[in-house]
């Protein structure tokens, strides 16, 4: 609890946060950060089976008693589960934010000194600013280009979207094009996407671990 006023403190003051405090606090941040993802999943899956439980209470009949009786039962145990999840969260807080506070208060300090892994966080901070602008645009195309192929609408309409969208990647594709060409290139652009998004999630876990110290 000590830990994680701190970082609330912090978070009010982020001016003036002490680098070395940050250094010191930023693994317990990232643990509670984590803390809140388990806890978060969770709550959503609980979410999920009461209303799975409700549907069915709904649908029981008045004299399926048997029934009944077991999806209150679900009903019940579900929402005792829930509470205590949903008191998890509380007693954790707003880990995920002050964690976040914290490595953006440890990149600006790593950027700014002779620290060699200020040069990659600089790297890896322009890559993702570049994804950031060219996976939207491919995941753009690509839906546009299913549109075209499921057949909706007007056709000529939708090629033209498609056209205008991959033709901004730098893509040529003919107005006049056939629904195999259409395929072929969203079939690109998909593939494209998966792997931008990995290379996403492996410089967001690289920034990680040079801002712990790795």
């Amino acid at each position: 609890m000590i830990v994680l006023n701190r970082m609330v403190t912090y978070a009010r003051h982020s001016d003036v946060i002490p680098f070395e405090m940050i250094d010191e606090d930023l693994r317990t941040a990232r643990r509670r950060a984590r803390r809140w993802h388990v806890l978060n999943e969770s709550h959503t899956a609980i979410t999920g089976l009461l209303r799975e439980a409700r549907r069915e209470l709904d649908a029981a009949g008045a004299g399926e008693r048997d029934r009944v009786a077991v999806e209150e039962a679900r009903l019940g145990a579900y929402t005792i589960v829930l509470a205590r999840v949903e008191r998890a969260l509380a007693e954790v807080g707003p880990a995920r934010e002050l964690y976040t506070e914290l490595l953006v208060r440890e990149e600006r300090r790593l950027t700014g000194s002779a620290d060699p892994r200020g040069a990659e966080l600089l790297e890896i901070g322009r890559m993702l600013a570049e994804l950031d602008v060219e996976l939207p645009a491919r995941e753009r195309a690509r839906t546009a280009g299913l549109v075209v192929l499921a057949g909706a609408g007007d056709r000529a309409a939708a090629v033209a979207a498609f056209v205008r969208d991959v033709g901004a990647l730098g893509m040529t594709v003919s107005p006049a094009a056939a629904d195999d060409e259409v395929e072929e290139v969203a079939e690109r652009l998909g593939e494209r996407c998966r792997e931008m998004v990995r290379l996403r999630e492996t410089l967001h876990v690289r920034r990680e671990e040079l801002l712990l110290g790795g």
